[in-house]
């Protein structure tokens, strides 16, 4: 009987385990079938191969998508199935339609037709699968490129950002097949694009135009902001496959992940004026494409060269803070050459067409020539760009602001800003900056009294003349509203009560704006209790309670009075 208890336990256990998902273990082909997942909100785990035929429809209610590591296992449509045509695309539509962020996961093959991601308009959809190239090249054949998720027909960006796994950028890519699209419920923009890399591939069994029939726009870009790559020319290429990302920083400095192979360190594109092509003085500092074109099977990821002319057209960050001193006319789209070790002038004597946000700049990548990376340079030696990395986290009850300066010209200061909606800001805080530097520069700030929540931060640079620029916009979530701190009635008319479990040193009283309205030194023990507070002469609406406690710790609760 002392065995027989542990193995129930363990089968209770399983079957808890396996009731909060849909699971499939079983190997099946579901032809013009309507199906969907058990429960809502849970996961979907896919342990073998399912294969969907002939207008077989699909709603992930799940929170999460999963597809195992397996030889075979797989989300599969005719696309990847030898009897019906590999490379063939079908009917078959996936729908998810899970209300907040969601998930697909794994390390297995998933092929979509039509999949649509219906949701919500401020969700994100994580794609953090990942799938290598096969070993042997018979097999791609079968519809099977490496990379996140593949779309034979259409994706439907219904939610608001998709990020793909950044340490897989081939590998983990959003890969749209011969002319399959994507279609957004507006125009590419900041709350709607890919915080990642997408890819092009073709198949020659494929009945769809290839290589998008001459032009493609890779939706990618950060955390925050689009700047799209748009490529014009002939790809039919069969079995290549060309990945495109937005990577955030300094060329020089930041690692180029596919670089001149598939590998987890990456390369670095040294930006010193030995590694400019003759014309060329500086490179921007803000961040580049990296443009991967290798053949679709190959493990080592090697980077070639396509063998026709493509045109590039990218959609630049805000630049308008070196008005005075650069002109759209000196900006050059550059491409590193790992042949040469050169970054080389795509754009001849055309400049930029704005400096502000979204203004486009061209070249021409010619044919035979290996590139791995596309950036924005410069005529003169203006360094183009202020801004480093910028972080924002929180740090006991407090949110440590961090970030870095590569080259400032005329700085006077940083205004620090914090916004609860993340488009209106107000200034918290003064930074002096360095004036003139060409160095590294580290700055930092904490923010004693955060916003309960989510708070928006950002860090503008103001130069001596007036002239601006922000960094992207950070936010962190924040909640200090321990079980053992009450505050109570709330909202409260003039009287608050206080029950802490700590000894309490002081309470700051502050609106939202972060200015300090009233301070309260109570007596307390060692061991906490309570006190009550009058705040009679404050005027109605929200403050925030900053209770600074003995221990060293900050603790802060929103409060509204009547």
């Amino acid at each position: 009987m002392k065995f027989f208890v542990p193995l129930v336990i363990m089968m209770v256990l399983a079957n808890s385990i396996y009731s909060q998902q849909t699971y499939y273990s079983l190997s099946e082909t579901w032809d013009n079938l309507n199906k969907e997942d058990n429960l809502i909100g849970h996961q979907t785990q896919v342990a073998t191969d399912i294969t969907r035929i002939n207008g077989t429809k699909y709603r992930h209610t799940n929170i999460s998508f999963q597809v195992d590591d397996g030889i075979g296992f797989g989300w599969l449509t005719q696309f990847n199935n030898l009897e019906n045509g590999a490379g063939i695309s079908g009917n078959n539509v996936d729908s998810f339609l899970y209300q907040g962020n969601n998930t697909i996961t794994g390390h297995g093959i998933i092929i979509f037709d039509d999949v649509y991601f219906n949701i919500g308009a401020a969700n994100t959809m994580n794609i953090t699968n990942y799938r290598e190239p096969y070993n042997f090249d018979d097999l791609i054949y079968l519809g099977n490129p490496p990379g996140g998720i593949v779309v034979a027909k259409n994706l439907y960006f219904n939610n608001g950002l998709t990020t793909t796994n950044r340490s897989q950028p081939v590998n983990g890519a959003i890969v749209f097949v011969n002319n399959a699209g994507y279609i957004n419920t507006t125009a590419l923009s900041d709350a709607q694009h890919v915080d990642g890399f997408v890819s092009e591939i073709n198949f020659e069994a494929n009945t769809g135009l290839p290589g998008h029939n001459g032009q493609f726009i890779f939706p990618v870009g950060n955390s925050t902001e689009v700047y799209q790559l748009q490529r014009t020319g002939i790809f039919t290429d069969n079995e290549y496959s060309l990945t495109v990302g937005w990577v955030e920083g300094d060329p020089g400095v930041t690692p180029d992940l596919t670089g001149i192979s598939n590998n987890p360190s990456g390369t670095i594109n040294p930006t010193d004026i030995s590694h400019l092509e003759t014309g060329i003085q500086s490179v921007a500092k803000v961040g580049f494409w990296d443009w991967h074109y290798q053949l679709a099977f190959d493990n080592n990821g090697e980077a070639v060269s396509m063998p026709t002319d493509q045109t590039i057209t990218v959609s630049i960050p805000d630049l308008t803070v070196y008005s005075g001193v650069l002109l759209p006319s000196n900006l050059r789209l550059v491409g590193w050459n790992p042949d040469t070790d050169t970054w080389i002038n795509l754009s001849g004597t055309s400049g930029a067409s704005g400096l502000s946000k979204g203004s486009t700049l061209a070249g021409t990548i010619p044919a035979g020539t290996v590139i791995t990376a596309l950036a924005i340079a410069s005529t003169n030696a203006v360094l183009l760009v202020t801004f480093g990395d910028f972080t924002a986290k929180p740090v006991k009850c407090t949110a440590l602001l961090q970030w870095q300066t590569y080259t400032e010209q005329n700085n006077s200061h940083f205004n620090v800003e914090r916004s609860q909606d993340g488009i209106n800001f107000n200034t918290i805080a003064q930074v002096s900056g360095a004036g003139n530097s060409t160095t590294t520069k580290s700055y930092e700030y904490t923010d004693g009294a955060p916003l309960s929540g989510k708070s928006y931060y950002r860090i503008t640079q103001i130069d001596f003349d007036g002239k601006h620029s922000s960094t992207p916009i950070r936010s962190i979530e924040m909640n200090c509203e321990g079980a053992s701190l009450s505050v109570y009635p709330n909202p409260a008319a003039n009287q608050i009560t206080v029950r802490a479990g700590k000894a309490i040193m002081q309470v700051n009283v502050l609106s939202t704006g972060g200015q300090t309205v009233m301070r309260y030194r109570p007596s307390l023990s060692q061991s906490g209790g309570s006190f009550n507070m009058n705040f009679q002469s404050l005027q109605s609406g929200i403050y925030l309670l900053q209770i600074v406690n003995k221990d060293g710790t900050t603790d802060i609760i929103k409060l509204m009075k009547k």
